[in-house]
């Protein structure tokens, strides 16, 4: 049994572009991902949360912003679930040039988020074999640098997370699997 058979077997619910508008089908689906796709978990996890109930949130970078639709959101999962609800909804009509370029907008900027907090995690020696958030973020001294990297650690993980779901969707939508724009220019 292949990878993809093992991540994406019978269980994982499918999400037909006449579904798009019902926000429970789209919350089954993504809460699915969130619950088994490795890179989709990092909502869950313990530091994003942290982070998110510290007051921080991920920026959308689409203008699509959660809380003016739903503005009583109380945890990242909530948040995350609605951000990417209006996403799909925004590419319900969206060509496949369209669909992939709104995922490469995402994956640029997921480049940015990793770097930054890479490059902070990398200055202050974070163990991320052992992670455990309240201890490496004490390493980081209190200002700008720890701002930064909540602010970025918080976005990458949201980011990973929404590129994968979309390009899964890429793939049921439109029967290719989505290539990163460098794998494309190849």
């Amino acid at each position: 049994m292949s990878i993809f058979q093992r991540l994406f077997g019978q269980k994982r619910p499918a999400l037909k572009k006449d579904n798009i508008q019902n926000f429970e089908k789209v919350a089954e689906f993504i809460i699915w991902f969130i619950k088994n796709e490795p890179i989709a978990n990092a909502i869950s996890n313990r530091s994003s949360n942290i982070i998110f109930n510290e007051g921080y949130r991920p920026k959308s970078e689409t203008q699509n912003n959660p809380e003016l639709v739903k503005p009583d959101i109380n945890s990242i999962a909530e948040w995350f679930i609605v951000k990417v609800f209006i996403d799909i909804n925004m590419l319900k009509d969206a060509t496949k040039d369209e669909f992939r370029q709104f995922i490469d907008v995402l994956d640029e900027a997921g480049k940015e988020t990793l770097i930054t907090a890479g490059n902070i995690a990398t200055k202050y020696d974070l163990n991320f074999e052992k992670f455990v958030y309240e201890r490496e973020i004490e390493k980081i001294p209190d200002g700008t640098e720890r701002e930064w990297f909540k602010r970025n650690f918080l976005d990458d993980n949201v980011l990973g997370a929404e590129i994968r779901i979309l390009a899964w969707l890429y793939h049921e939508y439109f029967g290719e699997w989505y290539q990163l724009r460098e794998k494309r220019n190849e």
